[in-house]
């Protein structure tokens, strides 16, 4: 049983309580507290029926005659009992005071030439009334329990989500590193023990670190300095490289390899693709309320024809899910410049 239906038992039981012993409380003719008991236990027991049951099983077959035919016969033959046992309690206690048995003391008058029947119009728009109550409380629960299971849906989705791209950035760079490698290799160069280095340092942030939520923001910087000196060794001497983050608060912790990706970009599309001088300019700013990282670079014009492929979808995709309304992302692409500004607002 899970708390809501405690919650639903909880409150009938204070409400019932409440019921019985307002006329006890209030009961100048000395009715005992056992027939007040008996009459509001029939009172709410079509309500207690329809919420625990009928309504229960409408939601599963969606068979609505079927509901409306047994709601119908229950408040009937429940409306026919409980007017019985009006009518003693009248005739033993010698009055006619519905109040004198219930606080739900709505009534309605017999039409003419029924008036001997009166106690079952006596009992019929309170029983009414506390169904509908209870109904709507019914109604109530289970919005409160869809907007609950759409939210764990919800969730559900962005982690798997989250878990997805997290997936497709590892290859995506990691593709990226192996071409520099290779072109080390065909050069014999004796830098390449220290890339494999630096790439294993880059594994294992990729490894590890994305697992949790949250990385200092000077984890973030090592990796793409580390990721920078890798493609340093590659880039001809005419290529001009710069990262500045001199203004930073070290204790900031944002969610890990969300920069990475926009470094790597501007390496695949800009100094790989220029003919000449090549130069890419990335500065990290880093406050206690904001996080503002840019990225230019020049490339050549015919061979960019997208706006940085995989790595810049995963970019957009990640920060909608994790700051949704809290970053702005803009891209800017004129005249052989590419320039990509994020800002995140904590």
């Amino acid at each position: 049983m899970n708390r809501y239906n405690l919650l639903r038992i909880f409150i009938n039981v204070v409400l019932i309580i409440f019921i019985f012993s307002a006329p006890a409380l209030h009961n100048d003719k000395n009715i005992p507290v056992s027939f007040i008991f008996f009459y509001n236990i029939l009172l709410f027991s079509p309500a207690w029926l329809n919420n625990f049951w009928l309504l229960p099983q409408l939601q599963q077959n969606k068979r609505i005659p079927q509901y409306g035919v047994s709601l119908i016969a229950v408040i009937l033959c429940i409306t026919f009992v409980l007017g019985q046992y009006l009518q003693w309690l009248y005739q033993r206690f010698h009055t006619t005071e519905l109040i004198d048995f219930t606080p739900v003391a709505t009534t309605s008058s017999a039409p003419a030439g029924l008036e001997k029947y009166q106690y079952y119009f006596d009992v019929f728009p309170g029983l009414i009334i506390v169904l509908g109550i209870m109904i709507i409380g019914y109604a109530i629960q289970q919005f409160l329990l869809k907007i609950r299971k759409e939210k764990q849906i919800h969730a559900q989705q962005t982690i798997a989500e989250l878990s997805l791209l997290k997936s497709q950035i590892s290859p995506h760079f990691l593709f990226n590193v192996l071409n520099s490698l290779y072109s080390l290799s065909l050069k014999k160069s004796d830098e390449t023990p220290d890339v494999v280095l630096k790439l294993s340092d880059i594994l294992r942030y990729s490894l590890y670190e994305t697992q949790v939520k949250e990385v200092l923001v000077t984890d973030e910087i090592h990796i793409l300095n580390t990721y920078i000196d890798i493609e340093r060794v590659r880039m001809p001497d005419n290529a001009k490289i710069t990262f500045q983050y001199d203004d930073v608060q070290e204790s900031i912790r944002i969610t890990p390899m969300l920069l990475l990706p926009l470094i790597e970009n501007a390496f695949k599309h800009g100094t790989d693709s220029t003919v000449g001088h090549s130069y890419i300019q990335a500065t990290l700013k880093c406050s206690d309320n904001r996080l503002i990282f840019t990225c230019e670079n020049n490339f050549k014009e015919p061979g960019r024809k997208d706006v940085g492929g995989i790595g810049i979808e995963n970019i957009r995709k990640r920060l909608q899910l994790i700051y949704p309304s809290r970053h702005r992302f803009q891209i800017e692409k004129n005249n052989g410049i590419f320039k990509v500004m994020l800002e995140i607002k904590f």
